[in-house]
């Protein structure tokens, strides 16, 4: 709690939580995706009936546009009551992270139309934010609820059992056990997992609750099970079923949905596609969907398996996603990683090591700026660049106006650009080259007593890691060609980014070429050293390690 804290550690807590806050409640993006994908709550649980929709306005009513009557608060504080409403994740999260961020506090106050006109943006944001779960919730209640009235109950202990219920298999922020919600707080890594930690507790009491009805004798109470079963079954099978039919329509074919996810954005590679056309120069247009569907978080290492590669990259592939969520670090934290590594998510530089500190700080700042402001922020900024006909960084493509509004309602459209997606990960093929020849010529070069099968050892890990790197690339070139590309195209593009003709054809034609490990240029420049350091016995020593590499086979 924070009533525990250091004063320095209580600062780095309100400032991520100031930071969570924006990238959430103030993003009209995350909002809307929030209200949208609760939905499939409702449908993974079987509550298809949509008319009782009439109770859940109560909600938007009290939350959001602050004009609840009695009755909707009479109503609003019986389903609070009973566990219902005001305590979903989203919510809980919310909350925590307003008594971190301490902006309510702040912006209390503050006097003047400003202040006046910022606070009431600020509680239409929370009130939405958290009406999102708890719209679906009061349907999802009023269903179970008519099903058990249904089977004989009596008003009071339907809602009662049907409250209980809720809470079991629609994400609750008050049944998040104590572990996950210390680590919510947690500035390095776990950016929400209360979320992702209900989804697993939900989804092992939908199943329960399908087989203890399934065994009733009551027929309202079976039809309930078999209900659920469809819900369940609409839900996992459905957004496979949209991906499959989209990519028909447009005759995409596996490798083509294989080139986004080798290509595209480390994100997607396990996500889910609606395919929706293409472009002037014919690169596909497409929807990451994932969003939608609050159960992929078990359908992404599914995903992971059924992809066209080794089943042991699938399996680390679908491993990460589920450990990511808990363990993966926080937007805060990533966002300084990538400044100390000096490496963006897309493969480029934070910043140019050889500019001056100025240039430096101005590439640093704008990368921490980018990567912390509010959701609302870049919302703003993509509408003004469609608007006076700005292009996007590193890709080229002009902003359009009707991508940015439509990311107002949660959807962002993206499309498949292999040559810059090449051209980027050609920088991280060339770091691990690098990575391989050093791991050969720090034994090499070594002042310490090196023997031979130390140097063979050495010598053995540098070519899997070389191996390695070309095996991963090629893959990388297999699937720009798949996107379309030509092998003119591919070799224009990597050789933009430095990598030498040998191994660009290697990549090209499939063939992994030599690797030139302890060339004799590195050899002279370690003798060299050696000898002035060391004295000429050390640079004898150095010149029979790297003749003794060169044999190795």
């Amino acid at each position: 709690g924070s009533e525990q804290m250091e004063g320095w550690y209580e600062a780095i807590v309100r400032f991520n939580g100031l930071v969570k806050y924006g990238k959430t409640v103030l993003s009209p993006t995350t909002a809307m995706r929030n209200w949208q994908s609760a939905m499939f709550f409702s449908v993974a649980n079987g509550h298809f009936d949509f008319s009782h929709m009439k109770k859940s306005l109560a909600a938007f009513r009290e939350q959001v546009s602050q004009s609840a009557d009695g009755a909707d608060l009479a109503y609003l504080r019986k389903l609070k009551k009973l566990g219902v409403v005001y305590d979903t994740p989203y919510a809980g999260e919310m909350m925590r992270l307003l008594a971190d961020s301490k902006i309510d506090e702040w912006l209390e106050g503050k006097k003047g139309s400003v202040f006046q006109s910022v606070r009431q943006v600020n509680r239409l944001a929370q009130g939405f934010y958290s009406f999102g779960d708890d719209f679906w919730k009061i349907i999802g209640f009023e269903n179970e609820k008519a099903n058990f009235i249904k089977a004989g109950l009596t008003e009071a202990e339907a809602e009662k059992t049907a409250a209980e219920r809720i809470r079991n298999t629609y994400p609750t922020y008050s049944m998040v056990g104590k572990v996950i919600k210390q680590l919510t707080r947690f500035p390095l890594m776990g950016t929400f997992v209360s979320f992702p930690a209900e989804i697993i507790r939900t989804t092992a009491n939908m199943l329960r609750y399908t087989a203890e009805d399934m065994k009733s004798k009551n027929p309202a109470i079976k039809a309930m099970a078999f209900k659920r079963l469809w819900g369940m079954g609409l839900v996992s099978a459905g957004f496979y079923a949209l991906s499959a039919m989209t990519a028909a329509m447009l005759g995409v074919d596996d490798d083509e949905e294989e080139a986004i996810r080798d290509v595209g954005p480390s994100w997607q590679k396990n996500s889910t596609f609606l395919f929706y056309g293409r472009d002037e120069k014919g690169k596909l247009q497409y929807f990451d969907i994932s969003f939608l569907d609050p159960y992929g978080y078990w359908k992404r290492p599914i995903t992971a398996l059924m992809r066209d590669q080794p089943w042991e990259d699938g399996a680390a592939s679908g491993a990460a996603d589920m450990l990511s969520p808990f363990f993966g670090a926080d937007i805060a934290a990533s966002t300084l990683f990538q400044v100390f590594a000096n490496k963006k998510p897309s493969g480029g530089k934070v910043y140019n090591e050889f500019s001056g500190g100025v240039d430096q700080l101005v590439d640093i700042s704008e990368h921490i700026f980018t990567g912390l402001r509010p959701g609302f922020v870049n919302n703003g900024m993509g509408i003004l660049n469609a608007v006076t006909g700005q292009r996007r960084e590193g890709s080229g493509k002009e902003y359009d106006l009707g991508d940015e509004m439509l990311a107002l309602l949660g959807w962002r459209a993206s499309s498949l650009d292999a040559p810059t997606s090449i051209y980027y990960r050609s920088f991280e093929f060339g770091d691990q080259l690098s990575a391989a020849n050093s791991t050969l010529n720090k034994v090499l070069r070594s002042d310490n007593e090196v023997d031979d099968d130390e140097i063979a050892d050495a010598k053995a890990a540098a070519q899997r890691q070389y191996d390695e790197a070309f095996k991963q690339m090629q893959r990388i070139v297999e699937s720009g060609r798949a996107a379309g590309m030509t092998k003119e195209q591919i070799y224009k593009t990597l050789k933009l980014s430095g990598i030498s003709s040998k191994n660009i054809s290697g990549l090209i034609y499939g063939k992994t070429p030599p690797m030139q490990a302890a060339s004799l240029q590195t050899q002279a420049k370690a003798v060299a050293k050696a000898r002035e350091i060391r004295g000429d016995e050390q640079a004898s020593e150095v010149l029979r390690r790297f003749q003794l590499a060169r044999q190795l086979q």
